[in-house]
């Protein structure tokens, strides 16, 4: 009641203040709602829908919910409102109406309604329309053609509107007498909308036009049609015609014609053409292309040779086929005389020793007409060879040919063609085959050499005789350095060689001379000469408890130098004989010898041992290299080769061996030094079927000492001499990634060694049987690892009489040295140093190795650890500076700025520095290989 009595009090109070009269204030609006709809009417297929945007108004202040839905919609027709409930700070929904597949076609009114507490309900009517489903269907162009006895296809299309789905089913009428139809698919699913009908017509069906009427139906569409036009033929008659272009041919003997065959098809025959040519006369023949014929032309090709006579031929054309009659056409071919020449040599082989020559006489024909010169020419004449003709050109009908041989063209077989050219470019051609064979003569080849002051040193001279030249050689050395004089042993040569010593005096100039000429002169053949290169160097003194003999003359060092101790001044030693002393003055020195190479070149070694390990080394050089090699001849007995298996024999003998393929074949042994040796062959077998290789049969004959060119009794791999190899295996550990291979070396107590290799490869091993050995014998059982780019290698061998089962490990990987060159000036030299690992602590060197053949440079350094001294923990092999020694020459030292190969190694195991063989010794080593440039 106070409130009310205050509102009427403030009513008063403004009605005063209005100054009187009678307006007053309306009441406030009464809470309501309005609706309204963006679209009231719409038109959907099934399976789509339409969306109308609802806004909703608010009266008096009106903020409560508000929710929307729809009546009167039809069966199948849904309405979804977003949202369907507004709150009082929403005031737009969107309504979907949604047509599904069951929804009835036609027209509809569907009313939105708004309905909150407190408010009047509001209303929009939505007028609704559901299209009605159609298809359609079309047949490809509309018409189709069949030949009687085939079929026709036809491609039809399906357009489904308004939401029409569900298989449609084909249907056909109007389809002529005999004939039927299918569709593929049919019906076709609803996911596709395309499918062929196959239209067969029989044989029997009539000729004619008929229109043929295609239905497609489906559940809640019209049925609709589509006309085809069917066009029913009768079938053709297969054929086929032959014609050329051009229709007649003209050749000349020898020539040839070429016509082009146009084969024309009708009725609908496809086939091939099987052509062929008849009525050809002898020496005329004809080639297709292509033949079958497989479309609609063919190349005749027609060649004739000098068997067919000029006239004109009627050729007949023949085309084949299955099915149909064969069809011929005429093709006439005038075949005329041609120009032509021909060559005939007597004789037609001419053999010809080299620097010599040989004559032929060339007889000329002309034919078919041709006149005039012929001139005369020749192809395949190496070089040096040279063929002259006289006349040419040829005016009658001869010429002689001449043919030179030079001295540098390799014998052999050369065939010459000889050719005549006349008027029009017409050529005849024979061929004359030159046999070059070897000039009576002989070549000369001597060793280099090199002699000390008031001494001498010798040469080895090769006569090498060809074409059968049996006189003598006389033998005479010019370009001699002064002081220096030469004798020949033999002068006058009857065989093949001839030791030539020099003798230099002490006052001889030292030097290396390159142009020392060997001379030699023979009745009935060229005179012949050789170069060589001879060293003198000064003499110097010598004289000591070391005596170093190179009972080899071809090994005696051009130089031989000593120091004592590990550093200081070194020594030039001039041997007395082959031999050359001196003495150490403590317990350790080094030795350094240059000698001449086997093949060219120098090799320089450098030793660093003990005083009794270098003494121990210098009386074992004749042990090793005792000369005197002597040459024997040998044959094997028990090889058989034929078409399932080869074998061969292979023979060792004191550093000497041979080989052969056959028995009863005599070859030679050479380089056997002159000592008591033992004799070990073996028969190596290979299966050219199974593709395998194998050592099966080993003969081993003891303490022989055959004379120099006797004949060794016949070694018999199937008699009771020979024996089969012993095997074993050895297992190698702590090889790593390390490719591993094993091997065993036999060696007698006599010094002779053979390796029976398992070519099968794997972990075993061939040796002798034990029955075979005796006391002093050895089998080097060996394990090898390499690392895969081959700078890494190790080893480990064991020595035991008896080839048994053996397990190998490997000691560690030897890390790459430290390699420096201390200097370039005037040779390069270079020095290795490295840790010294325990394993290998007995001895170790580097090897250096420059060009190869004459060019070739080489060192090797090898140390002992006594020499090193037992404590050293580093090793140290160095390339000395050799420039200030009396003798040496420079250009046997390394040259700067070229690549070297270099291989460092160490080794460990053997009782001793330099190592004492005895039952079960091992010992293991380690190398590094490397290339520098210093």
């Amino acid at each position: 009641m106070r409130r009310l009595l205050t509102y009427l009090a403030a009513f008063s109070l403004l009605a005063a203040c209005s100054g009187g009269g009678d307006a007053t204030t309306p009441p406030p609006a009464s809470a309501g709602i309005t609706l309204s709809a963006s679209a009231t009417a719409g038109t959907i297929a099934r399976g789509a829908s339409a969306t109308t945007s609802l806004t909703l108004g608010r009266t008096g202040s009106f903020v409560g919910s508000v929710s929307l839905t729809a009546e009167g919609a039809p069966s199948g027709v849904s309405v979804q409102f977003a949202p369907q409930s507004l709150g009082a700070s929403t005031n737009s929904s969107t309504a979907t109406i949604s047509a599904d597949q069951s929804a009835s076609a036609g027209n509809s009114t569907i009313t939105l309604r708004a309905s909150g507490t407190g408010v009047t309900s509001q209303t929009v009517s939505y007028t609704l329309t559901v299209l009605t489903p159609a298809i359609t269907v079309s047949a490809g162009s509309g018409s189709a053609t069949a030949v009687q006895g085939t079929s026709a296809t036809v491609p039809i299309t399906i357009t489904r509107t308004n939401g029409a789905a569900g298989a449609v089913t084909l249907t056909v009428t109007g389809l002529p007498t005999d004939a039927t139809a299918s569709f593929t698919p049919g019906p076709i699913p609803s996911t596709e909308t395309t499918s062929t009908m196959t239209v067969v017509v029989a044989g029997t069906t009539p000729v004619g036009s008929y229109a043929v009427t295609i239905s497609a139906a489906a559940a809640g569409v019209t049925t609709q049609t589509a006309t085809v036009q069917l066009a029913v033929t009768a079938p053709s008659t297969p054929a086929y015609t032959i014609s050329a272009t051009p229709a007649a041919l003209t050749a000349i003997v020898g020539g040839q014609a070429t016509t082009t065959l146009t084969i024309a098809k009708s009725g609908g025959f496809a086939g091939n053409i099987a052509l062929s040519l008849e009525g050809a006369p002898a020496g005329v023949s004809g080639v297709f292309a292509p033949n079958p014929a497989t479309a609609t032309t063919s190349t005749l090709t027609l060649s004739t040779t000098g068997a067919v006579a000029p006239g004109a031929y009627n050729l007949t054309v023949r085309g084949t086929t299955a099915g149909l009659t064969d069809r011929t056409i005429t093709l006439p071919l005038t075949v005329n005389a041609a120009p032509g020449v021909t060559v005939a040599l007597a004789p037609a082989a001419l053999s010809i020793a080299q620097s010599s020559s040989g004559q032929t006489v060339a007889t000329i024909t002309r034919v078919g007409g041709l006149t005039g010169d012929i001139a005369m020419t020749t192809t395949g004449a190496p070089s040096g060879m040279t063929v002259a003709f006289a006349p040419t050109p040829v005016t009658a009908t001869s010429s002689t040919i001449t043919v030179t041989v030079g001295s540098a063209v390799a014998t052999g077989s050369y065939p010459l063609t000889i050719t005549g050219t006349g008027t029009g470019n017409v050529m005849g051609n024979a061929t004359l085959t030159v046999t070059v064979t070897t000039a009576a003569g002989f070549s000369l080849a001597a060793t280099n050499s090199s002699v000390v002051q008031s001494a001498t040193g010798s040469s080895a001279v090769t006569i090498t005789r060809t074409g059968g030249y049996a006189n003598n050689v006389d033998l005479t050395a010019t370009n001699l350095p002064s002081g220096v004089t030469a004798a020949f042993a033999p002068t006058s040569v009857a065989g093949t060689s001839s030791t030539l010593t020099f003798t230099a005096t002490g006052g001889a100039t030292p030097g290396t001379y390159a142009n020392v000429t060997v001379n030699g002169t023979g009745a009935g053949a060229a005179n012949q000469a050789t170069t060589l290169t001879l060293t003198v160097t000064a003499g110097g003194g010598g004289g000591g408890a070391i005596a170093w003999q190179f009972c080899d003359a071809t090994r005696v060092p051009l130089w031989l130098a000593y120091r004592n101790g590990t550093s200081g001044g070194w020594t030039r030693v001039t041997p007395s004989g082959n031999t050359f002393s001196f003495s150490f003055s403590g317990s350790v020195g080094s030795v350094a010898m240059v000698m001449n190479q086997a093949g060219g070149g120098f090799q320089g070694t450098i030793y660093n041992y003990t005083a009794s390990e270098m003494a121990g080394t210098a009386t074992s050089e004749c042990a090793s290299n005792p000369g005197g090699a002597k040459t024997l001849s040998a044959s094997f007995a028990g090889l058989t080769t034929n078409a399932s298996q080869a074998q061969s024999g292979t023979v060792s003998i004191a550093g000497g061996s041979g080989t052969a393929t056959t028995s009863g074949t005599a070859f030679q042994i050479t380089n056997v030094q002159n000592r008591v040796a033992d004799l070990f062959a073996y028969r190596l077998t290979t299966n050219l079927t199974a593709f395998s290789i194998a050592i099966d049969r080993v003969v081993l004959r003891r303490n022989v000492n055959y004379g120099d060119g006797a004949t060794v009794p016949v070694i018999d791999f199937a008699g009771a001499e020979s024996f089969a190899p012993a095997t074993a295996t050895v297992t190698a550990a702590n090889a790593g990634a390390d490719a591993v291979t094993v091997a065993a070396l036999f060696q007698t107590a006599n010094g002779t060694g053979g390796t029976l290799s398992n070519f099968a490869g794997g972990s075993t091993i061939l040796g002798v049987p034990s029955s075979k050995t005796l006391a002093g014998d050895f089998h080097l059982q060996y394990a090898g690892a390499t690392s895969a780019d081959m700078s890494s290698v190790r080893a480990v061998i064991q020595y035991n009489r008896d080839i048994a089962n053996r397990s190998l490990t490997f000691g560690a990987v030897l890390a790459p040295p430290t390699i420096t060159a201390p200097s370039t000036m005037p040779y390069a030299r270079l020095k290795f140093a490295g840790p010294w690992p325990a394993e290998y602590g007995d001895a170790g060197g580097s090897s250096m190795t420059q060009g190869s053949g004459a060019a070739t440079r080489a060192w090797t350094i090898a140390g002992s650890r006594g020499y090193y001294g037992a404590g050293a923990s580093q090793y140290e092999f160095e390339l000395f500076d050799f420039s200030g020694v009396a003798g040496f020459l420079n250009t046997w030292g390394l040259s700067a700025g070229v690549s070297t190969q270099t291989t460092t190694n160490v080794s460990g195991g053997l009782t001793g520095t330099l190592g004492v063989i005895s039952e079960g010794s091992s010992f293991k080593t380690a190398a590094r290989v490397l290339t520098v440039t210093p």
